[in-house]
């Protein structure tokens, strides 16, 4: 069943979010953005493993199985979402230490050597060996979950600290119903980070970004930001998808200046891969009620023909983060009945899957 994404998935405020993302480029401040109702800014090996890029329902097939997303740090040094598919016996052997979804999914992300062979090749756990979690409250009203940590809390080097903060929010966020997050080492909120001395927002939000970019030539104060999602490939050659925050020139339309961002690709081509045609172009955007509805046109696509099914979940993961719709609908040069090269049809609006870069153990 399709989590609500409403709140949590909007996009930056003009200013606000801008000027605090700023620091975050060059390791100064660690804020998120505040939100309001209506437009806002974004806020394993194969023998093992099963790797799909998206699980289309979030269902499971197995009533016996659990899933749990955390954001792993990849051979290239990107965070990206990872669903893991546990089986019964493996969520009943955590569950006797980690009785919440919370601490389940913290304890994935932290570096154990037990665990090192249970992830996918070339990922590994961004959290230190050692961490470990006194508390977890959630405020189902408010939306927020307050995660302490017991002291002393592992050391970390500065080039990394922002990327566990980063890493805990996404995967906190990725639970129903939460879209807050507050940390705490031994009940005093982290207020700044030890080794970098980045400053922490009390409440944290999407709106800290995730693996943030800045555009080339960008003016910060007249900036915003977009969270766009590329592929890359495991070393066992496996597809998986990357979510890239990006500073771009302020623009009215949020949701095509992100999809514009998408068709120009990605920054770095070594890690990460397009997944638009560089030629395609948009002919309509716009959003009713719960949809996002998009006409494209690219003219080395012949009709009837299958379209990547990479591009398409590209498209559908990158417009509901950014708009919080939970659903898109594409048309490719005026034909509304697509299928992609998995033979999923699109003749109907689709859904931001519940799990991306399902693992199956």
């Amino acid at each position: 069943m399709m989590r609500t994404m409403e709140k949590r998935n909007k996009m930056f405020r003009r200013w606000g979010a801008i000027l605090l993302l700023v620091p975050l480029l060059s390791g100064c401040s660690l804020a998120s953005t505040s939100k309001k109702e209506g437009a806002e800014s974004i806020d394993p090996p194969q023998s093992a493993i099963e790797q799909t890029l998206t699980q289309g329902d979030g269902s499971l097939s197995n009533s016996s199985q659990d899933i749990v997303t955390v954001y792993l740090l990849d051979r290239n040094g990107y965070l990206a979402p990872m669903s893991l598919r546990l089986d019964s016996e493996q969520t009943s052997s955590q569950s006797s230490s980690q009785s919440s979804p919370a601490e389940k999914a913290i304890a994935w992300m932290t570096a154990k050597k037990q665990l090192t062979d249970q992830l996918p090749r070339g990922f590994s756990a961004i959290l230190p060996e050692g961490t470990k979690v006194s508390s977890v409250e959630i405020d189902k009203s408010a939306e927020t979950i307050s995660v302490d940590f017991a002291a002393p809390f592992p050391n970390l080097v500065a080039s990394q600290e922002r990327k566990v903060i980063e890493a805990l929010v996404w995967t906190l966020t990725e639970l129903p119903g939460i879209n807050k997050v507050k940390l705490s080492i031994a009940g005093k909120p982290i207020q700044s980070l030890p080794s970098s001395g980045l400053p922490v927002d009390h409440v944290l939000t999407r709106g800290v970004g995730i693996n943030v970019e800045a555009a080339k030539g960008i003016e910060i104060n007249r900036s915003m930001a977009v969270t766009l999602y590329f592929s890359a490939h495991s070393t066992d050659g496996d597809g998986y998808f990357v979510p890239v925050t990006r500073l771009i020139t302020r623009q009215a339309d949020p949701a095509k200046a992100a999809l514009e961002q998408l068709i120009q690709g990605p920054q770095n081509t070594k890690a990460l891969n397009p997944v638009l045609t560089s030629d395609m172009t948009i002919e309509k955007l716009s959003q009713m009620a719960d949809t996002v509805n998009v006409s494209l046109n690219d003219a080395g696509w012949m009709p009837k023909s299958p379209i990547p099914s990479e591009m398409m979940e590209a498209l559908v993961l990158t417009l509901t983060e950014v708009t919080g719709a939970p659903q898109v609908r594409v048309v490719m040069n005026g034909d509304d009945s697509l299928v992609d090269s998995d033979q999923r049809s699109y003749a109907s609006p689709v859904t931001r899957p519940t799990n991306v870069n399902t693992l199956s153990r």
